[in-house]
């Protein structure tokens, strides 16, 4: 909706992997979900989700208990007993992380300099949407493939656009939803 540019890369590598696995026929392309081949090709699309959690990650703080005393990275100490809350929103939206661009919505920054693969960053810290190490959410590949399927499904038969008038807001919760829903118009979309 606010990045064409993007929206359009995004249907070209849509209708480029179904051209490849369907036929040029455009009703075969809209007659089965994705399947997981055609799904794991979606390099760009998986990008610009990545990016979209990292700006507006679905659960924006993460809470750790402390069972014993310990040392944070940066020589804090941190006694048995506390909380210790990590803020993943903010996180996505730090320049000495992410760069002077952080606040730019940007899916070329997960692809490979080649943009043929998507490469999460190399601190795996770094991005902690899924969380990270030994605590990675055991569903994020089935959450990608997910989104995968309901944004292309959406995409190839739909371009929407923001109801004029309508406000869109955060509500900061244990998730991350928007206040006021987020209403849009469904246009049928006529592909090339």
């Amino acid at each position: 909706m606010n990045h064409p540019e993007i929206e359009k890369k995004i249907i070209c590598e849509i209708s480029s992997v179904l051209r490849k696995t369907r036929g040029d026929d455009q009703r075969k392309w809209l007659e089965e979900p994705l399947d997981f081949d055609e799904a794991d090709r979606l390099v760009y699309l998986k990008s610009a989700l990545a990016e979209t959690l990292r700006l507006y990650p679905s659960v924006p703080e993460d809470f750790k208990y402390v069972i014993q005393d310990d040392v944070l990275p940066a020589a804090t100490f941190v006694p048995a007993g506390s909380t210790v809350t990590d803020s993943i929103y903010s996180v996505g939206r730090m320049k000495t992380m992410w760069g002077k661009d952080c606040m730019e919505f940007r899916p070329e920054r997960w692809l490979s300099p080649e943009d043929d693969k998507f490469e999460a960053p190399k601190d795996r810290y770094m991005f902690v949407a899924f969380n990270a190490g030994p605590r990675t959410c055991l569903g994020k590949d089935l959450a990608y493939l997910q989104m995968k399927s309901v944004a292309s499904a959406v995409l190839l038969r739909y371009r929407l656009s923001l109801v004029p008038g309508h406000r869109v807001e955060q509500k900061m919760s244990l998730t991350l939803f928007m206040k006021n829903g987020l209403r849009v118009y469904m246009h049928p979309r006529a592909l090339a």
